[in-house]
């Protein structure tokens, strides 16, 4: 950090402001309010049962440390209250006229009949994983919602210096995660980490001692990048220009907060969770292919995974807090020197001991769940995907100059080992060339030495290729050596751009959304009648329970030319398939038939556009 800039001056110019969703239980309170009103448990290693270590009231940050440095071997939790609430108590907080209330959309109707299966199987699995119990979010929220905690608004900041960039992270800690429970999202814990980073550059190269407290004079905004789930990469970050960020007096970014989970978005709205398995990503992008060109009209719907029935509400419409609104930030910094962000690597809250992580606690801000640090922490600017990306004009020229010299004794190593098989090219053309005339000719081509000559040929041709390819890229650089470094798109660097992609301003009828409530028990019946009365054939019935479910949804969703053309593409397929394995020769003259008449059409369209 450059000499001359006060630390709290620094991340007072750059802290966010934090834009949560109207009906948000839980805001960023201070971890000291948060140990003071918890309880301490430990567990050894290989071992189920907890013991609690000490009680609700009797802990402190001092303690929590003490205990994180003497119990080596066993996993430390920490939990904020002593119960969930009891079905009475829980039906008198959910009526409780001054708790926040959430107008939600119906995030079924939002996603088909697949992802309505996939949160099926997903809630099912919550019962064999371990969750976080019923009433532990209405137990937290009224004990947090009675504490001087709940109007305390506090962020920890971690200032770093790693490849050119000046790194101020903010951190948020949250007394619980309640998506699942309260927004209908994936998952619950006790106790939440999110954090806003913001990555400063040099106004100019070599600028020298700050003469502003907060360093406005030499440093300024690069990216900025907000946690969202368990991502990381350029997906996170976004430039200081980018139009989907906005700025509070300059300095300031906004952070639309999401509903429960708190993750950062950059554009308020209703974003739908949406999965793309890396194994099947070829998968969708060829029926989103087959789709285009069966069904022209859908070729710029952009639907790429699976959409599961989860809403990340980031709609900005409830309590602000941060610059320019009525409740400010009180900073804190911390390092890796701070006693409780050191010494405490356990979990902030319940081990539900959940095999997939979704329903556990979270560990502080320096450590991941298994004690390891987190990349976040370690390496900021890796973990956004910058250890990449010059971060100034200088540093890229230096790279330039650097990878010149590098090409430069990559040329020379190539041209001196293309030499030398050149001269084995030589000498192994020599060999055949005196060989031939003693060869008949069936055996020429298949001596030894024409072997090795063609081997060697194909070597030498591979080392020109590589020479090549230095020579432009060489050529290339020395360009850009004299010019100034290239400025991309401010989403160029973006594999997939977040948008809000559920509008809540048409919602789904009253009956779609009803029938995609009960449609899924309405197939599970089906089947299950199919069966207890003894149908014959369970597949047909099966079938044509989807196929009954589908068309219903067609009519609601106003989509039954759709429908009907899916139909009917499915039914030639089948058919054709059928024939395949039945009629070898009808099938092969069908085809030539379905050929012809799309050569007809596309001859046609030609003939017709020349006119």
């Amino acid at each position: 950090m450059p000499a001359g800039v006060d630390p709290v001056e620094l991340v007072r110019r750059y802290e966010p402001v934090v834009r949560f969703t109207e009906g948000e239980l839980f805001f960023p309170m201070a971890v000291d309010a948060y140990v003071e009103q918890a309880a301490l448990w430990s567990r050894t290693a290989g071992q189920g049962e907890r013991q609690r270590l000490v009680d609700h009231g009797d802990l402190d940050l001092e303690v929590l440390c003490a205990y994180a440095r003497t119990d080596v071997g066993t996993t430390l939790e920490l939990r904020y209250v002593p119960a969930p609430l009891k079905s009475g108590e829980l039906r008198q907080w959910r009526r409780d006229p001054h708790r926040a209330r959430f107008r939600s959309t119906s995030r079924f109707a939002a996603v088909g009949l697949l992802g309505r299966i996939i949160d099926s199987l997903f809630r099912f699995s919550l019962i064999l994983r371990g969750s976080v119990p019923g009433g532990l979010t209405a137990a937290l929220h009224r004990r947090y919602r009675h504490s001087a905690a709940a109007t305390n608004f506090r962020y920890y900041a971690h200032i770093s210096s790693h490849g050119g960039y000046v790194v101020v992270q903010y951190w948020f800690f949250y007394a619980m995660n309640d998506w699942r429970s309260t927004f209908g999202g994936v998952n619950d814990h006790e106790a939440d980490w999110e954090q806003v980073t913001v990555f400063l550059v040099p106004v100019v190269e070599d600028a020298g001692p700050a003469s502003r407290p907060d360093g406005s004079d030499v440093l300024r905004v690069g990216w900025v990048a907000f946690s969202s789930h368990d991502e990381t990469g350029d997906d996170l970050r976004r430039r200081y220009d980018d139009p989907d960020i906005t700025w509070v007096d300059d300095t300031h970014p906004v952070v639309y907060s999401g509903a429960g989970s708190h993750s950062g978005a950059y554009l308020p709205g209703e974003y739908l969770v949406r999965v793309e398995p890396p194994a099947l990503r070829r998968f969708f992008a060829a029926v989103s292919r087959a789709r285009g060109a069966l069904f022209p009209w859908t070729r710029d719907r952009p639907a790429p995974g699976v959409g599961i029935p989860y809403v990340d509400y980031k709609r900005g419409d409830g309590a602000h807090i941060g610059p320019g609104t009525v409740h400010p930030w009180t900073p804190v910094l911390i390092n890796a020197e701070t006693p409780w962000v050191r010494d405490f690597s356990g979990l902030w809250g319940l081990d539900t001991d959940d095999p997939f992580g979704g329903e556990r606690a979270p560990a502080g801000p320096r450590y991941e769940r298994n004690g390891t640090i987190r990349p976040s922490w370690a390496d900021p600017v890796g973990w956004a995907g910058l250890a990449k990306v010059p971060a100034t004009a200088a540093d890229y020229h230096r790279a330039v100059d650097t990878r010149l010299t590098e090409l430069q004794q990559k040329r020379a190593a190539l041209t001196a080992e293309l030499a030398a098989h050149e001269a084995v090219l030589q000498q192994l053309n020599v060999t055949v060339a005196a060989s031939l005339p003693t060869l008949a000719a069936g055996r020429r081509r298949a001596t030894g030495a024409v072997r090795a000559l063609r081997a060697q040929e194909a070597a030498t041709e591979e080392l020109r290729a590589a020479r090549r390819a230095v020579v432009i890229e060489r050529e290339l650089l020395n360009r850009a050596r004299q010019e100034a470094p290239p400025v991309a798109g401010v989403h160029a660097h973006l594999r997939r751009r977040a948008l809000p992609n559920v509008d809540p301003d048409r919602p789904p009828g009253l009956l779609l959304r009803f029938w995609t409530e009960v449609s899924l028990s309405a197939l599970l019946a089906l089947a299950g009648g199919a069966l207890v009365f003894g149908s014959t054939s369970s597949i047909r019935v099966a079938v044509a329970a989807v196929l009954i479910v589908m068309a219903v949804e067609a009519v609601l969703r106003r989509k039954v030319v759709a429908f009907v053309l899916g139909l009917c593409v499915l039914a030639s397929i089948a058919g054709m398939v059928f024939l395949l394995v039945t009629s070898l020769r009808v099938a092969i003259g069908a085809l030539l038939l379905l050929a012809a008449l799309a050569l007809l059409i596309a001859n046609l369209r030609a003939y017709l556009g020349r006119r």
